[in-house]
C-alpha cells in the first residue's frame, strides 16, 4: 500500500516518519556534540558544515512530508475520546512548528553574516538576511531551546506510542512500521 487509507498508513507515509525521525535525532545529537566541542577543536567546522547541510535536507524532508500529509487521506485515530484526539492534533501541530521553528532559527544563525550553506557540493542555500549580535543571541537561544522542547516532545511521541502497544494493545505503533495491504 503506497498512500494512506482512513485505517492505516501507506509506505510513503511510514518512509517520510522514519527518515525524519532519524534525521532529527541525528541532527540533535549532532548539535549537542557541537555545543559541547570547542570552535577552535580540530574537526569542529567539519562537523558544523555536516549539521548546517543535514539541517538544509532536513528541511526539504519535512516541507515535502507536510505537503505529503496535506494531501492524503488520514487514518483515523484510535481512540474515542475527543480530548485525546485534541491531544494528539495539538501535539502533531507542535511538533511541526518546533521542526520549522529550529530548522528556520538554524539557517538564520548559519548563514547571519551573509555566507550560504553548501549543501554536499550539490547546491547553495544563500543567505537572505544579516543579523546583528542581538538577532543572532535571539535565533541561537530559540534553536537551542525548541530542540530540547522538541526532544521532550519526541519522547512522549514514543511513550505513547509503545503504551498503545504494550498496554492497550492496539495497532497504533504497527501501523506506523508496516503498512497493511488489506485495508480500505
Amino acid at each position: 500500500m503506497i498512500r494512506d487509507s482512513h485505517h492505516n498508513f501507506g509506505i510513503v507515509s511510514i518512509f517520510f516518519h522514519w527518515l525524519s525521525a532519524g534525521l532529527t535525532l541525528f541532527l540533535f545529537g549532532l548539535g549537542a556534540y557541537l555545543t559541547s566541542y570547542g570552535y577552535y577543536s580540530p574537526d569542529y567546522l567539519e562537523i558544523a558544515h555536516l549539521h548546517y547541510a543535514m539541517g538544509v535536507i532536513l528541511f526539504g524532508l519535512v516541507c515535502i512530508r507536510l505537503l505529503w500529509r496535506l494531501t492524503s487521506k488520514t487514518p483515523t485515530t484510535l481512540v474515542d475520546s475527543l480530548p485525546v484526539k485534541m491531544g494528539i492534533a495539538l501535539s502533531k501541530l507542535v511538533l511541526y512548528v518546533c521542526l520549522f521553528t529550529i530548522l528556520i532559527s538554524g539557517y538564520f544563525i548559519c548563514t547571519a553574516e551573509g555566507q550560504s550553506i553548501n549543501v554536499f557540493g550539490l547546491f547553495q542555500m544563500p543567505s537572505i538576511v544579516l543579523l546583528e549580535n542581538e538577532q543572532l543571541n535571539i535565533a541561537g537561544l530559540t534553536h537551542k531551546y525548541a530542540a530540547w522542547g522538541l526532544m521532550a516532545l519526541v519522547i512522549i511521541h514514543a511513550g505513547a506510542a509503545l503504551v498503545h502497544h504494550f498496554f492497550k494493545r492496539d495497532r497504533t505503533l504497527v501501523r506506523m512500521l508496516k503498512p497493511n495491504k488489506h485495508s480500505s
